[in-house]
């Protein structure tokens, strides 16, 4: 008996000078004691970060990454994830763990890459044998994996800090987008040729088109050296100012990361991230889309976009059945337009559009999540994700689209339509002249004060009224308000500080104090 009693001792013991020797080696002697040990090398810094010494304690939000986030975790870990990314938790959610600038979780969310890799305490719940073995020995030493976690997580804590709030299984009912309810937007040419013809030529028309129905669809030129080649390339986004592409890859379409700017004929490739085109961006730059059913009734930005499904119309023509955002109160027109033109996600938080708005809705109960869009300052974006705070985001769009105070997208019923294209002809791309005169020739806006008919058609418009440009040069597309303020008093910008000096570029300087 007393022998038993030995062995079973000598056995305890070897069994805990093992596991010692064991924790010692895998916390300190083992090649992957710590995996991310080669992050601590001032030289390795640039491998994930654009700068060669980043500042010690800087937020995420304030760190430049040469790619994004998922593409340097994945080039170390190339298994697939088990926890989503480019989700959005939501307002008050998840709110002390980093997200990116446009609210999603990324896989630093959770995991500081620069953290400890063990602990003295634990970060992980325990395995049934765990709990045994800790049970009978209690004083072996307690240093446990970090898996580089944020905080300790061994009930849960760290996924509580999202979770809580909701029940991540359900979803919201989206059956109100049938694609099968939606007619197209040739269904109304019949009844509506005018509205029809003008809407050929918007570029809401030609948003989302596939090169091998459309083969002028594509404007980039491709050489040698391009950065895709033009077989990868599925759809074509864009048509005016920049196009991007999306290319298939498995069962995914992708947003590829490479630019063509039309205008200067080149390509921009500081854009570092591909999006799965179905999560984020399907939605506003299709009409009738359910993301559930992976289906939408139309390429590009149809007339049932701002109208609702229209197949029962299109059979009764009844006013009964399409939406007329006329005769909506002006909170639901303007939600229609929101729907696009303002950030955000779904209720679910996966998708970057409101699965399940359609016209009429109430915008609220589809879109959350909201982030500021350049240049929105604390007198335009609160950050409160109430809707208060949304259409403020849209009304800053909106006076960059120039939309005179107090009016509604309305104003552009006309659609920018230019006023010499022979119908025969059928679509084509305006001139910037053409763009400017589709509002500014009387029509719709009163004519330009000093500025006589003979002066506004025969002088190019940008010759006084450049555009404004981005970082790189380039034309901007999201702001086309010609004049901007801020870029007036650093006269960065035509017009100068003194507006009249526009005029004397061309014509001779007047006489001191005259």
């Amino acid at each position: 008996m007393i022998r038993k009693a030995l062995l079973v001792v000598a056995a305890f013991a070897a069994y805990a000078a093992f596991y010692a020797a064991f924790a010692w080696w895998r916390t300190d002697a083992s090649n992957s004691a710590n995996p991310h040990a080669f992050m601590k090398d001032p030289a390795r810094c640039g491998e994930c970060h654009m700068e060669n010494r980043p500042a010690a304690g800087r937020p995420y939000a304030m760190m430049n990454f040469r790619k994004d986030i998922y593409s340097l975790c994945v080039s170390c870990h190339p298994s697939q994830i088990a926890h989503p990314v480019d989700i959005a938790p939501g307002s008050g959610r998840g709110k002390d763990l980093p997200l990116d600038i446009d609210g999603t979780m990324t896989c630093i969310t959770c995991h500081a890459p620069h953290a400890p890799a063990f602990s003295n305490r634990r970060h992980t719940g325990r395995t049934l044998f765990e709990k045994a073995r800790d049970a009978a020995f209690p004083f072996l030493p307690g240093k446990y994996r970090t898996y580089f976690l944020r905080i300790p997580s061994p009930a849960g804590e760290i996924c509580e800090s999202c979770h809580r709030l909701r029940n991540m299984k359900s979803r919201v009912d989206v059956a109100a987008v049938d694609p099968a309810q939606y007619a197209g937007a040739r269904a109304c040419a019949s009844c509506h040729p005018e509205a029809y013809r003008r809407w050929e030529h918007t570029a809401h028309a030609r948003m989302l088109r596939n090169p091998r129905r459309n083969p002028d669809a594509v404007l980039a030129q491709f050489t040698e050296s391009s950065p895709l080649l033009s077989s990868e390339i599925a759809y074509v986004i864009g048509s005016r100012n920049v196009q991007r592409f999306i290319s298939r890859k498995g069962d995914a379409l992708v947003v590829r990361t490479p630019i063509w700017l039309v205008r200067s004929k080149k390509w921009n490739l500081m854009y570092w991230r591909e999006m799965d085109w179905l999560r984020s961006c399907a939605g506003c730059h299709t009409t009738g889309y359910n993301p559930y059913l992976r289906k939408y009734s139309e390429e590009g930005i149809g007339c049932e976009a701002c109208h609702g499904p229209g197949k029962k119309h299109a059979s009764t023509a009844s006013a009964a059945d399409i939406v007329h955002p006329g005769k909506l109160s002006e909170p639901r027109r303007s939600m229609i337009c929101e729907s696009c033109h303002t950030t955000g996600h779904d209720a679910t938080g996966e998708y970057s559009f409101p699965v399940g708005f359609i016209p009429g809705a109430d915008l609220r109960q589809y879109f959350q999540g909201l982030t500021p869009k350049p240049g929105q300052d604390d007198a335009s974006f609160k950050g409160n994700d109430s809707y208060a705070d949304r259409h403020a985001q849209y009304l800053f769009w909106r006076s960059r689209m120039l939309l005179v105070e107090g009016e509604t997208c309305d104003l552009c019923k006309n659609f920018r339509v230019g006023r010499k294209e022979a119908a025969s002809n059928g679509p084509k791309k305006m001139t910037a002249q053409e763009f400017c005169l589709s509002c500014h020739d009387g029509t719709v806006l009163p004519p330009p004060r000093g500025h006589s008919r003979q002066g506004i058609e025969s002088t190019p418009c940008l010759s006084c009224h450049p555009p404004a440009r981005d970082r790189n040069g380039e034309v901007t597309i999201h702001d086309h308000r010609y004049l901007p303020g801020e870029s007036m008093a650093k006269n960065d910008f035509l017009p100068a500080p003194d507006f009249r000096s526009i005029c004397y570029r061309c014509h001779p300087t007047p006489a001191k104090g005259t």
